[in-house]
C-alpha cells in the first residue's frame, strides 16, 4: 500500500491495499469477511468512514480486491475537500484486526498540472513523440487528455498502472516536425467529478523549437494604387523562418530577363517608367531559401496610348463587320443597287463620267449621245455582274430592263 495518495475533491479515490495475517490466523480467514476503512486513528478517536457490511456509510465506496487473497484494494467515492487525513484498514472475519500500516490521503480542490516531455530543439522533418501524463486517482472517471493546437499528429491515449498500484492517464502525440509545430504545444487534462456532472481542468505547455527554412514568403507594394512618376514606392518582403531570415534579395522580371535590384527587406524606389515591371523577393536563412510570388509595379499613364490604339482598331473592326453583314443581306435578298441620278444639264453627271469607260469598251467618240448613254448603262450593269453584287437567275430579265429604264437619261436632241 502506498504511503501517500492524492485525491481530487468531489471525485473518487483508488486505494491500493494488501495485508498479511499471522500464520496461526490464516485458517480463520474465511467468508463472510468484512472490510472497514477507519479515519484518523486505528484506536480511540478514529472514525469508521466505510464498512463493507453497511448500506449507508459516511463515505460510499467498494472493496474491489479479494479479501480471501489478502487484497484490500478499495475505492472511496466523492471524497470531501476536508477529508485529508490518515486512513487504516481493518478486517473482520474469523478474527478482527486493524493493521498498523496506514495511507495518507491528500484531498486537493484542483487537479495538478499534467507533465509533458520536452524535445527541446529539433530540425524540420524529424519524427517527434510528445508524452503527456496526469494522475488518475479515480479510475472510474480518468482524466481526458487532449492536445492544442488540435490535429497536430496521431494521438494514442492509455491508462497505465503504476508500481504502487495507482493509475496514470497517458497520451502520446506523434508527428513529423514542421513549422506548424514550432512554439507552445499544450496538453489539457479534464477530470470529471462525481458530483453535479462538472469537471476540473489542468493544462501544461511545452515549447518546441523547430528549425525550418523560410515559409510563407510574400511581397507587398506601398502605396498599392497607381502613382505618377517620381512617387516613392516601397516594396516589402515578409517571410517566416527559424532562425529568422538573415538575407533578402529583390529581382525584377522584364522582357524575360531576371535582374537583381536590391538586397534589403524593403526596397525603396523613386518610380520612373524604367521601374515598371514584375518584382519578386527571395528570403534566405541557414536552412534554405524561398521566393515570393511576383507583384506588378504600374505607372499612371504608361500604356494609355496602346489602350487607345486598341480601342480604335476594335471600333474599325466592328464597322467593317457591320458593312459586310449589310452587303451579305443585300445579296441574299437580291435587292437592286440604286444608281444616282442628276438633273439634266449638269456637267458632273455620272453618265458623262462613264463616257470614258464606254470608250474603253469599244465605242468611239463620234457615236451619238444616245449610244454613249446606252453603253454607259450596259457597262455599269456588266461591272456589277462581275463584282458579284447582281446575279441573273431565272426570272430576273424583267428586273434588268427595269434597272436599265431607271438608269437611262434621255439626251436632248
Amino acid at each position: 500500500m502506498p504511503q501517500r495518495i492524492e485525491a481530487l475533491a468531489g471525485s473518487c479515490v483508488l486505494i491500493p491495499c494488501a495485508f498479511e495475517v499471522p500464520e496461526d490466523q490464516v485458517a480463520k480467514l474465511t467468508k463472510p469477511a468484512i472490510g472497514v476503512w477507519r479515519k484518523s486513528s486505528q484506536f480511540d478517536g478514529g472514525v469508521d468512514v466505510y464498512n463493507s457490511s453497511h448500506r449507508q456509510n459516511i463515505l460510499q465506496g467498494e472493496i474491489i480486491g479479494d479479501l480471501m487473497q489478502k487484497n484490500c484494494t478499495s475505492i472511496l467515492d466523492a471524497i470531501p475537500r476536508n477529508y485529508t487525513d490518515v486512513y487504516y484498514f481493518r478486517i473482520e472475519t474469523g478474527f478482527r484486526c486493524t493493521f498498523t500500516e496506514k495511507v495518507t490521503i491528500n484531498v486537493i480542490a484542483s487537479p495538478r498540472k499534467p507533465q509533458v516531455t520536452s524535445m527541446g530543439t529539433v530540425m524540420e522533418g524529424t519524427p517527434v513523440n510528445l508524452i503527456c501524463t496526469a494522475l488518475a486517482p479515480c479510475p472510474r472517471l480518468p482524466p481526458a487528455l487532449t492536445w492544442y493546437p488540435p490535429q497536430l499528429g496521431r494521438v494514442e491515449n492509455t491508462l497505465l498502472g503504476n508500481p504502487d498500484g495507482t493509475r496514470t492517464a497517458s497520451s502520446t502525440l506523434s508527428f513529423v516536425a514542421s513549422h506548424l509545430h514550432h512554439g507552445d504545444i499544450v496538453c489539457s487534462a479534464v477530470h470529471p467529478l462525481q458530483q453535479g456532472g462538472s469537471s476540473e481542468r489542468a493544462e501544461e505547455a511545452v515549447a518546441l523549437n523547430v528549425l525550418y527554412s523560410p515559409k510563407n514568403t510574400s511581397a507587398s507594394v506601398s502605396p498599392s494604387e497607381l502613382v505618377t512618376a517620381g512617387t516613392t514606392v516601397n516594396l516589402t518582403c515578409s517571410s517566416d523562418g527559424n532562425p529568422q531570415v538573415a538575407h533578402y534579395s529583390w529581382f525584377r522580371v522584364r522582357g524575360g530577363e531576371v535582374i537583381a535590384v536590391g538586397w534589403e527587406r524593403t526596397l525603396t524606389l523613386n518610380l520612373t517608367e524604367g521601374h515598371v515591371g514584375l518584382y519578386h523577393c527571395q528570403a534566405q536563412n541557414e536552412h534554405g531559401r524561398q521566393n515570393s510570388t511576383a507583384v506588378q509595379l504600374h505607372l499612371q499613364g504608361v500604356g494609355a496610348g496602346v489602350a487607345v490604339w486598341i480601342l480604335v482598331v476594335a471600333g474599325g473592326g466592328i464597322l467593317l463587320v457591320c458593312g459586310l453583314l449589310i452587303l451579305c443581306i443585300c445579296r441574299q435578298r437580291k435587292l437592286p443597287v440604286p444608281v444616282i441620278r442628276k438633273d439634266q444639264g449638269e456637267d458632273d453627271s455620272p453618265v458623262y463620267e462613264n463616257i470614258s469607260v464606254a470608250t474603253k469598251l469599244g465605242f468611239t467618240a463620234n457615236q451619238s449621245r444616245k449610244d454613249l448613254d446606252e453603253a454607259s448603262v450596259y457597262s455599269n450593269i456588266e461591272t456589277l455582274y462581275k463584282t458579284g453584287c447582281l446575279t441573273n437567275p431565272p426570272g430576273m430579265k424583267e428586273r434588268n430592263y427595269q434597272l436599265y429604264a431607271n438608269s437611262f437619261i434621255p439626251s436632248s436632241r
